[in-house]
C-alpha cells in the first residue's frame, strides 16, 4: 500500500511540475512584458584579480545583451525597449554541481535535480526583484591557451550556467555567450555541428539568402560562428556581429504574432 501511495506522490509531483514549465515556457515566449533576468557571478578560484573583476561587476557591463535581443525583436515586429531587463547579484564563492560531460539522459537528469537544489539555496537575495531567467557566470582568471568547459542553458529550469574568463578582452565573448544560452531557457536550439562547430545550413546561418552564399558576415546566434565556407568558421568579436535568425525567432515566440 505504501508502495502505491509512495508513487502517486511522485506522479502527482511530475504533473504539477510538468505544468508549471509549460505555463512558464508560454509566459516567457509571450514577450508581453520585459524579461528580468538575473546574473549570479561565482568564482570559480580565489585569484585577486578575479574577485576585483567581479566586484566591479553591474547591470551596465550587460548592457549589450539587452540592446543585442531588443534591436533583433524588432527585426521580428516586437518593439519592445527593455525586452531583457539584467540585475547584478552579490558573487559566490559556492559552485553549481559540475555540468556533466557526456550525454547520458540519467546524468543529465541528476545534474538537473543537483542543480535545482543548488540554485534554491545559493539565490534570492535580498535586494533583488523577482526574476523570470537565472545566469550563473562561473568566472575564472584569464590562462593562456585558455579552454573553458561547456555552458548549459536549461529551457525546463529557467536557468543557464556559463563558463566566463575575468577579463575586460572576455567581455564580448562572455556576453555572447550568455545571450546564447539565454536564448536556449527561452527555447532555442543549437544550430551549429558538435563534432566540428561548423554552422548548418541553413538554420545556422545568419543571412541564408545571400549570393553566393559564403562567406557569411555575420553569425547566427545559435550557430555562434560566422560561417566562411561549407566547411570553415571564425567566431565573431561580439554580439554587433550575430543576429537571430528565423527558425531561431520562430522558437523563442517571436514569429508567432506575424
Amino acid at each position: 500500500m505504501f508502495r502505491f501511495l509512495r508513487i502517486a506522490v511522485l506522479l502527482t509531483i511530475l504533473v504539477v511540475v510538468a505544468g508549471n514549465q509549460l505555463l512558464t515556457g508560454k509566459r516567457l515566449n509571450s514577450w508581453k512584458k520585459p524579461l528580468w533576468l538575473t546574473i549570479y557571478p561565482v568564482l570559480l578560484d580565489k585569484d585577486e584579480k578575479t574577485a576585483s573583476y567581479v566586484a566591479n561587476l553591474t547591470a551596465d557591463s550587460f548592457r549589450d545583451i539587452s540592446a543585442f535581443v531588443s534591436r533583433e525583436a524588432s527585426r521580428y515586429g516586437h518593439q519592445l525597449d527593455d525586452p531583457i531587463v539584467i540585475q547584478v547579484a552579490r558573487p559566490t564563492t559556492n559552485l553549481p554541481p559540475a555540468i556533466p560531460s557526456g550525454d547520458s539522459a540519467i546524468g543529465v537528469a541528476l545534474w538537473s535535480l543537483k542543480m535545482r537544489w543548488w540554485s534554491f539555496n545559493n539565490t534570492g537575495q535580498k535586494g533583488l526583484v523577482r526574476d523570470d531567467i537565472r545566469m550563473f557566470v562561473i568566472y575564472q582568471k584569464a590562462r593562456e591557451n585558455q579552454k573553458l568547459e561547456r555552458s548549459v542553458g536549461i529551457r525546463n529550469g529557467g536557468y543557464g550556467v556559463v563558463n566566463a574568463v575575468a577579463s575586460e578582452k572576455m567581455e564580448s565573448r562572455n556576453r555572447l555567450v550568455i545571450t546564447h544560452e539565454l536564448l536556449h531557457v527561452l527555447g532555442a536550439s543549437d544550430k551549429y555541428d558538435q563534432s566540428n562547430g561548423q554552422p548548418h545550413a541553413p538554420d545556422g546561418l545568419a543571412n541564408p539568402n545571400r549570393s553566393p552564399l559564403y562567406p557569411q558576415e555575420q553569425a547566427e546566434i545559435m550557430a555562434g560562428r560566422i560561417a566562411v565556407s561549407a566547411s570553415r568558421w571564425r567566431m565573431p568579436t561580439g554580439l554587433s556581429r550575430c543576429q537571430v535568425g528565423a527558425t531561431t525567432a520562430r522558437e523563442i515566440g517571436w514569429l508567432t504574432a506575424l
